[in-house]
């Protein structure tokens, strides 16, 4: 940053007699390159705003002028360019004591601008408090509404400064063409339509207000809605035409729009809802419930023209599985009418239904609950076909390596609460690569389908049979009472897997190396596996087709 003493350093490109003669001035003078980047200013400059960048420090200038003025001064500087001579622009930037008002003036100069800046804040204090019409300028100027003044022919005489705001529209561009080159082609009519009605004299309308869309290039689809209010004052001779005042709606379209589409939605699903609706009042009654209710419930219609809600359950309860807790639950939501439900109910042809129950309020007093009842007997057969599938191998149809873990850790943390212990068998078969490289892999899909069913046939229920990968099984006894049980399956196991099998057409043996491994109050599930899997490579040492158990030479 540089103070005042370097300013006649920063811009070694800068004629020196015009730098010279800049110097001095007590209005602050600014150069900028042609990418907006301060690159000379005089002492002036650095009083109002503070200080500037020096050599090697870039800074640009539309960072000094106000959020909502930028827009303005962008169109004013490309205007500049051209028109001569230049027109003062008052905007609002940002000095060393806070915002500011000030009057620029731009000019070319060698494809540089120059600005020269004055601040007129107290000078437009003094003519405000002086003057009412400044202060009402100044606060059209500054408004959130877009104000226009246009003639009967629908001429712009006047536009504020919102204009260049809201839409990126130069006021000064705007005037003396059509207001209908600031509405969208799509909307011209209801602006003649407007203006027809205004200048109508059996209307005898002195002021209307019409939605429409205006061009905006900033906006994403190339338009921004606006409520123009229009003013006839074509007979006040202060102001001799129609006041236009225009204010951004999108707010407002945009949650008309998601009104509109909420209302729709509702409608549409109130009518082709595939739901049950059950509605009854704080003393039971039957006050609304449609066809697919009864026709889902099976309830005659005789039941539900009496309008008893307890005749109506009564009917149903023949359908479920369990109606003594169905009934104890819509007790038990009677008793407290604020609270919500949602309950699957089973059905004894296998259907299952979703009962959601809500409070029903008006004025917000609940007055009555509704019931909407959904058939979700396809999507509970999912989520058990989806949890089968998450912890089941796919070929076999056994345990996977998580629910296997899952179920010897749990197995093992029961071992201290009684004397009996488990064994966990890893197996392996020899000789699997022969039959997927002589046979192809669907043979070896085949024979390991063989082996997961042999393997299931050896075992009691409590037992658990998983395949943890290629032709590698596992099995967890639980709950043994003798440790030996355990070699009496192993042994069983083998002679199972012994017995030949026809793949395709051609006839196959193989055997299998069996680990065991016994778990005892403390033992791990990771240290089981691990020990198992060590008596599996032991047994394929000693030959293979044998039982190893870990621990014994």
């Amino acid at each position: 940053m540089l103070d005042e003493h370097h300013l006649s350093e920063a811009a070694p490109t800068a004629p020196h007699l015009a730098e010279a003669a800049a110097y001095g001035l007590p209005d602050a003078v600014v150069v900028v390159d042609h990418d907006g980047t301060v690159e000379w200013a005089n002492p002036a400059a650095c009083r109002m705003f503070g200080a500037v960048p020096g050599p090697g420090v870039r800074v640009a200038a539309i960072g000094f002028v106000h959020p909502d003025d930028r827009a303005l001064c962008t169109l004013a500087v490309e205007r500049s360019r051209t028109q001569l001579p230049a027109t003062p622009l008052e905007i609002r930037v940002r000095g060393a004591e806070g915002w500011r008002l000030a009057e620029v003036i731009g000019a070319d100069a060698c494809g540089r601008l120059l600005l020269t800046i004055r601040d007129v804040t107290e000078r437009r204090r003094t003519e405000v408090v002086a003057d009412a019409a400044a202060r009402c300028h100044t606060i059209l100027q500054r408004s959130a509404t877009v104000t226009l003044v246009v003639d009967r022919a629908g001429t712009v005489r006047h536009a504020s400064d919102g204009l260049a705001r809201f839409l990126g529209v130069d006021p000064a561009q705007a005037e003396g063409a059509p207001l209908a080159a600031l509405v969208a082609p799509c909307d011209h009519a209801a602006l003649d339509q407007a203006f027809r009605r205004l200048l109508d004299p059996a209307d005898d309308v002195r002021e209307l207000a019409v939605d429409l869309r205006m061009d905006s290039a900033a906006a994403p689809d190339g338009v921004v809605p606006f409520a123009l209010t229009f003013t006839d004052l074509r007979d006040d001779p202060t102001v001799a035409g129609i006041v236009v005042a225009a204010h951004e709606i999108t707010d407002r379209v945009k949650a008309e729009s998601q009104l509109r589409q909420a209302n729709s939605l509702l409608t549409a699903t109130l009518e082709a809802t595939d739901d049950g609706i059950f509605v009854v009042d704080r003393e039971c009654r039957v006050t609304t419930v449609n066809s697919r209710f009864a026709e889902m419930w099976n309830i005659p219609a005789a039941v539900l023209a009496t309008g008893n809600g307890e005749a109506v359950l009564a009917a149903a309860s023949s359908l479920m599985r369990d109606p003594e807790t169905v009934i104890a639950r819509n007790l038990e939501l009677a008793a407290e009418p604020e609270s919500h439900g949602r309950d699957l109910v089973e059905f004894t042809d296998g259907r299952v239904f979703e009962l959601t129950s809500l409070p029903q309020r008006i004025d917000g007093e609940v007055v009555g609950r509704v019931w909407s009842v959904r058939d979700v007997t396809e999507r509970v057969r999912l989520e058990h076909e989806l949890a089968h599938q998450a912890l089941h191998d796919p070929l076999t149809g056994l345990a996977n390596t998580v629910l296997f873990r899952d179920r010897l850790t749990r197995a093992a943390a029961r071992l201290h609460r009684h004397s009996r212990s488990l064994a966990v068998l890893f197996i392996d078969l020899d000789c699997f690569k022969a039959v997927n490289d002589t046979l192809g892999h669907s043979s070896g899909d085949a024979l390991l389908v063989a082996v997961g069913e042999r393997l299931a046939g050896c075992l009691r229920t409590e037992d658990t049979a998983a395949r943890l990968g290629g032709d590698e099984f596992a099995v967890l006894l639980d709950e043994l009472r003798d440790p030996e049980e355990a070699r009496l399956v192993a042994g069983r196991i083998l002679t199972a897997i012994r017995a030949p099998l026809v793949l395709g057409l051609t006839p196959v043996s193989t055997t299998a190396s069996i680990g065991v491994a016994y778990g005892w109050p403390g033992s791990a599930a990771d240290e089981l596996l691990g020990r198992a899997d060590a008596a599996m490579y032991s047994a394929k040492t000693a030959g293979k087709d044998c039982v190893r158990v870990h621990g014994e030479a």
